[in-house]
């Protein structure tokens, strides 16, 4: 692939990923309901109950991939997860947890012999985990904050 063409793809990619809608998951944050959503349409959202009484509400990425959120029965955002064609917008998805991660990431870079790139990277930080991969505009990945996850649900199950 030429630079020109490498340049015009990245190019076009960025102003992709600045168009798409932000999610409305907020890590550690309750539930938001999108600013033109009506009750009614909030309440026929996609959800799917969970042990312990936890609720999943995937919402459209705007790429063609999903983002979902578990809500614990105190209507908290504990978990997120995303299959997306561009990385998402971790800063927005994990809200008040985003220096944590920026932290943990710093530092796996700096690790002697640790690859600067990565397919699939775990990052832990003090209340937070992050689970991530990427290859070829498809993005995976999930993060949560342990002490936020409801008793009896195990976190493993995150999808």
């Amino acid at each position: 692939m030429t630079k020109r063409r490498l340049l015009a793809t990245g190019t076009a990619g960025l102003a992709l990923t600045l168009l798409l809608p932000t999610a409305h998951a907020v890590l550690g944050e309750p539930l938001a309901l999108p600013a033109n959503a009506s009750r009614a349409q909030a309440a026929a959202a996609p959800r799917s109950a969970l042990p312990a009484g936890v609720q999943m509400v995937e919402r459209a990425s705007g790429d063609g991939g999903w983002i979902r959120e578990y809500v614990s029965p105190q209507g908290i955002v504990f978990a997120v997860s995303w299959n997306t064609r561009f990385k998402p917008r971790l800063d927005t998805l994990l809200g008040r947890y985003q220096a944590g991660y920026a932290a943990a990431a710093s530092q796996a870079l700096a690790r002697p012999g640790r690859a600067a790139v990565q397919r699939q990277a775990t990052l832990r930080a003090d209340d937070l985990v992050v689970q991530s991969s990427g290859f070829l505009n498809t993005f995976h990945g999930r993060a949560w904050a342990p002490s936020l996850v409801p008793a009896g649900f195990d976190a493993a199950t995150l999808r």
